[in-house]
C-alpha cells in the first residue's frame, strides 16, 4: 500500500475525529462530567478539558450524552466510545451531525445560506450537484448531470429545524464583523484618543469552537461541491493552460501552484475516492477553516500566505477559486480545443462545462457569505467569480450589476480604498495585492457603469488612488536579495524598464484611464449643465497629458503587434511560457488599452453631442478608427485562440456604439442625398459595417452577451438593407398629408441617439422606424420625447 495514501487516510480520520464535538438539544455544548456536577463553566475542549488538565484528573473528564438518563450497553447510531472514558463506564462521544447516508441526501432550501444580493440565491442553494450519491460519480459526470430541485415547502421544515436546534445566538457571532470604520464614524472620537477613552478597544476573533454548529444540509453541499474535484489532475490542465498564457486575474499565478500542490498532497486520495463519509468530514473541516480568520503579519512571505488557505488549512475560498478559474479556461477556449476531448465524451458541450463550474462557484460564495467571511481571499473570490459570471451570463445582466456592487461594498468595508502600505501586519506581496484588487475593482466599476449609463459606486474623491508597481506574478513572489534587486528595475513611477508587458502594466493604464471615464460619466449623466466646455475640454487636456506620460513599450500601435511575423516584446521575464502564447498576450493588452484609449475620446464626444448640440464631424473619425482596430482583432481569430472571450467583449463594449454611430450617419447621407466622402466614405463604411455584421454572427447562444450581440446585428442588419434597398419615397402631397406640413431633411442638429449608456443606444437602434426617417427626414423619439 501506498505510504503517502496511508498518510493521507490517518489525516482524514484525524479530521473526522478532532471534529466531533458534542452537542446538546437546545444547540449548547455538552460540558464534562466534572464541570456538569460542580456547575463550573468548561470550555468543551476534547478529550480533556482545560479544568479537568488544570486539576490534574484528565482521568475523570468525560461527556456523558445524556447524563440524566441510564446509561447504554451498546452504543446508539452516530456514536464513538469516547477514548478517555472507562471500557465499562458505558460513556459515549456524540457527533453533532448524523454520519453521511449512503443515498443522497434531500438538501433543503436554506433561508440562512444564500446571500440576498442574487436573484437566484435560494434556487442554487436548494440544488444538488450531482444526480446520484456524493461521490460516486466521476469529475466529468458531476457538472454535466443536471441539478436536481426539492420539492417546495421541504426547505421550510429543514429551515426551522435548523433554527430549532440553535434557538440562542445563532447569528450572534456576526455581531463584531464590522468592517473599516472612518474618521466620521461613532468609533472616531474614541480611537482618536486611546489615552483618554478607551472603552471602544477591538475584539478579539472569536472561539471557533464557541460558533453555533453548521447544519448538516450545509456540510453536506459542501461535499456535493468537494465531489467535482475527485479528478483534480484533469483539471490541472485547465489551469496549466491558463497560466502558460497569461498572469492570473487577481491571485498570483504561484499561489495557484500552492494551493493545488497542497490540497491534493493532503487530500488527494480521499478526493481521488470520493467516498461520502470522508468528503463530509472533509467539508466539515474546510467549514470550520472558513469561520477563522486569516491571520498575517509583517514578515510573512507569500508562499507562506498560500500554505495557511490550502491543505489542512483549505477554506471555501480556495475551492471556489479553483472552480471559477477552470470555468473560466472553459469560456475562452475554441468549442474545437483538444482540451475539451474529455468532456465531450461525457455528452457535455463547453459552455454547459462552464456553467456547472459557475453553479459550483456560487455554492461556495454562498458558505462564505453564510461564515461572514471577509478578507483579501474572499474579495478575490468574489472578482474572479464575477468576472466568470459575466462571460457567462452577459455584461448588461442584472445579476453582474448587483455581485459587482456587493464587490465595491467588500473592497470599502476592508478599507481598501484608504491606501494599502507595508507595516507590521503586512507583508509588500499582500499590500500590492490589495492595491491591485482596489484598482481592478475600481476600473471594472466604470466600465460597467459607462455601459450601462449608471452611476459609479466608487469615486475617486473619496479614495487613495494608489496603484501596484508594474511587476509580474513571479516577481511578487520573491524574497530578499532576490525582490530587492527586481525592485531596482522599477523607475519613480512605478512602471518596469524592461520593457514587459504583463497583467499589472495594463491595469495600471486601464486605472488611470478611468479616473477620466469617471468625470465624463458625471458630464454625461450629472443633472449640471454649468461650464461643459471648459470641464470637456480640461478632460481632452488631462488625456493628452496622461499619454504622453506612458512609458515608450506602451505607445506601440495594435497594427504594429498584430501584423508583425514574429513579436519579441514582454518574453524577457516570461521565458517559461510558449513564444506564441506570449505574442496573443502581449497583442491582446495593446488592443484592449488603445480601445479603451479610444472608448474614453468617444464618450467625451457623444457627451458633447448630448449636452452641448454640437455636429458629428469629430465623433464619425473616432468611430470609424474603433471599428477599424475591433475588425481588425476579429480578423485574427485564430491567434486568439486561448482568448475567444475577449473578442466578445471587444465586440460588445467597443465595437457596437461605434458600428451604430456610423449606420445612424449613413441613413443621414441617405436621406440627405449629400455625401461627405473625406469623412464618411459610403462603400468602405458599408463594407467595415457588414464585417462587422459577420464577427457579431459568430457569437453562439452559450456566449453571455449572445443576447446584445444578437440585438445589434439585427439593428444593423436593417441599417444595411434600407441603406442598400431603400422603400420607394412616399408621394410629397401624401406625406403632407400625414404629418401636416412639408418633410424636412437631417441637418447638423438631427443626430441626438441616446448618449447615457451603450445599452440604450442598441435598444434605440433596434426600434428605430427607418421607413419613417428615410420619408419624413426626422429621427424618432426615444421614450416619448423628441430627439431633435
Amino acid at each position: 500500500m501506498d505510504p503517502n495514501g496511508v498518510e493521507q487516510q490517518d489525516a482524514v480520520e484525524a479530521t473526522a475525529h478532532d471534529l466531533q464535538v458534542s452537542y446538546r438539544r437546545n444547540g449548547k455544548l455538552f460540558s464534562c462530567e466534572p464541570c456538569r456536577k460542580g456547575k463550573l463553566r468548561c470550555d468543551h475542549v476534547t478529550p480533556t478539558c482545560g479544568r479537568c488538565i488544570k486539576r490534574n484528573k484528565p482521568g475523570l473528564c468525560v461527556y456523558h450524552p445524556a447524563p440524566l438518563t441510564k446509561t447504554r450497553t451498546s452504543p446508539p447510531p452516530g456514536a464513538t466510545r469516547d477514548p478517555a472514558s472507562p471500557a465499562s463506564s458505558g460513556t459515549y462521544r456524540f457527533s453533532p451531525y448524523p454520519a453521511p447516508a449512503t443515498a443522497p441526501l434531500d438538501r433543503r432550501r436554506n433561508g440562512l445560506m444564500s446571500p440576498p444580493e442574487i436573484a437566484q440565491a435560494a434556487e442554487y442553494s436548494g440544488y444538488r450537484l450531482n444526480g446520484t450519491t456524493t461521490g460516486q460519480s466521476s469529475l466529468v459526470q458531476s457538472p454535466v448531470l443536471p441539478m436536481q430541485q426539492p420539492a417546495l415547502g421541504s426547505h421550510q421544515r429543514s429551515a426551522s429545524s435548523v433554527l430549532s436546534a440553535t434557538p440562542e445566538s445563532a447569528m450572534s457571532f456576526r455581531d463584531n464583523k464590522t468592517g473599516f470604520l472612518g474618521p466620521t464614524a461613532y468609533s472616531a472620537v474614541y480611537t482618536e484618543n486611546p489615552g483618554s477613552l478607551s472603552i471602544l478597544e477591538p475584539e478579539e476573533a472569536e472561539d471557533v469552537s464557541n460558533l453555533p454548529p453548521i447544519s448538516p444540509e450545509k456540510i453536506q453541499m459542501g461535499a456535493d461541491v468537494l465531489a467535482l474535484l475527485q479528478d483534480m489532475p484533469r483539471y490541472q490542465r485547465f489551469v496549466q493552460r491558463w497560466f502558460d498564457s497569461c498572469d492570473g486575474i487577481v491571485v498570483m499565478q504561484p499561489v495557484f501552484r500552492v494551493w493545488i500542490d497542497e490540497m491534493w498532497r493532503e487530500f488527494g486520495s480521499l478526493l481521488s475516492e470520493g467516498r461520502p463519509d470522508q468528503l463530509y468530514a472533509l467539508s466539515e473541516l474546510i467549514w470550520r477553516n472558513t469561520r477563522r480568520p486569516m491571520k498575517t503579519h509583517g514578515q510573512m512571505t507569500a508562499h507562506e500566505w498560500a500554505k495557511a488557505a490550502s491543505g489542512r488549512g483549505l477554506r471555501w475560498e480556495v475551492v471556489g477559486i479553483l472552480l471559477s478559474l477552470i470555468g473560466l479556461v472553459a469560456v475562452n477556449l475554441s468549442n474545437w480545443d483538444t482540451i475539451f476531448d474529455d468532456i465531450r465524451e461525457a455528452i457535455v458541450d463547453r459552455a454547459t462545462f462552464a456553467e456547472r463550474m459557475r453553479k459550483a462557484s456560487d455554492h461556495c460564495l454562498c458558505f462564505c457569505y453564510e461564515c461572514e467571511t471577509l478578507n483579501d481571499l474572499y474579495i478575490c473570490f468574489m472578482y474572479e467569480d464575477l468576472v466568470l459570471l459575466e462571460c457567462l451570463k452577459g455584461d448588461a445582466h442584472y445579476s453582474s450589476w448587483q455581485r459587482t456592487g456587493e464587490l465595491c461594498d467588500a473592497v470599502v468595508a476592508m478599507g481598501l480604498h484608504q491606501g494599502n502600505q507595508t507595516d507590521a501586519d503586512t507583508p509588500f506581496f499582500l499590500a500590492q495585492l490589495r492595491k491591485k484588487i482596489f484598482i481592478s475593482v475600481y476600473a471594472r466599476d466604470k466600465v460597467v457603469a459607462s455601459f450601462l449609463g449608471r452611476p459609479p459606486r466608487l469615486s475617486y474623491r473619496y479614495c487613495k488612488m494608489d496603484m501596484p508597481l508594474d511587476l509580474n506574478d513571479e516577481q511578487l513572489f520573491e524574497t530578499g536579495a532576490e525582490l530587492e534587486a527586481t525592485l531596482k528595475t522599477i523607475d519613480a513611477d512605478g512602471w518596469n524598464t524592461c520593457g514587459n508587458l504583463n497583467r499589472n502594466t495594463w491595469i495600471r493604464v486601464w486605472f488611470l484611464e478611468c479616473q477620466l471615464r469617471e468625470e465624463i460619466l458625471e458630464l454625461a449623466l450629472g443633472p449640471q449643465q454649468e461650464d461643459f466646455e471648459l470641464r470637456s475640454n480640461g478632460i481632452r487636456r488631462a488625456q493628452e497629458r496622461l499619454h504622453a506620460s506612458f512609458p515608450d513599450f506602451m505607445k506601440i500601435s495594435p497594427e504594429e503587434v498584430l501584423n508583425v511575423s514574429e513579436g519579441t516584446m514582454g518574453m524577457e521575464a516570461h521565458s517559461g511560457r510558449r513564444e506564441k502564447s506570449m505574442r496573443q498576450l502581449n497583442a491582446l493588452f495593446i488592443v484592449c488599452i488603445h480601445a479603451g484609449i479610444m472608448h474614453t475620446d468617444f464618450l467625451l464626444q457623444r457627451a458633447l453631442v448630448s449636452r452641448m448640440k454640437t455636429d458629428t464631424k469629430q465623433l464619425i473619425p473616432i468611430s470609424r478608427r474603433l471599428l477599424k482596430l475591433i475588425l481588425l482583432a476579429q480578423a485574427k481569430r485564430d491567434f486568439f485562440r486561448d482568448f475567444q472571450g475577449d473578442l466578445v467583449y471587444l465586440l460588445t463594449t467597443h465595437g457596437l456604439p461605434s458600428a451604430g454611430v456610423l449606420a445612424v450617419e449613413l441613413l443621414k447621407q441617405e436621406q440627405t442625398r449629400q455625401y461627405a466622402q473625406d469623412i464618411l466614405p459610403r462603400s468602405e463604411i458599408i463594407q467595415d459595417i457588414s464585417v462587422f455584421i459577420s464577427a457579431l454572427a459568430a457569437v453562439g447562444p452559450g456566449e453571455g452577451n449572445y443576447g446584445i450581440c444578437n440585438q445589434g446585428r439585427r439593428a444593423l442588419k436593417r441599417v444595411l438593407d434600407m441603406v442598400l434597398s431603400p422603400p420607394a419615397p412616399v408621394p410629397a402631397t401624401q406625406q403632407q398629408q400625414q404629418t401636416g406640413e412639408g418633410a424636412k431633411g437631417f441637418d447638423e442638429m438631427s443626430f441626438f441617439m441616446p448618449t447615457g449608456n451603450d445599452a440604450d443606444f442598441l435598444q434605440w437602434l433596434d426600434t428605430v422606424e427607418f421607413d419613417a426617417v428615410l420619408n419624413n427626414g426626422a429621427m424618432p423619439a426615444v421614450g416619448g420625447a423628441d430627439l431633435v
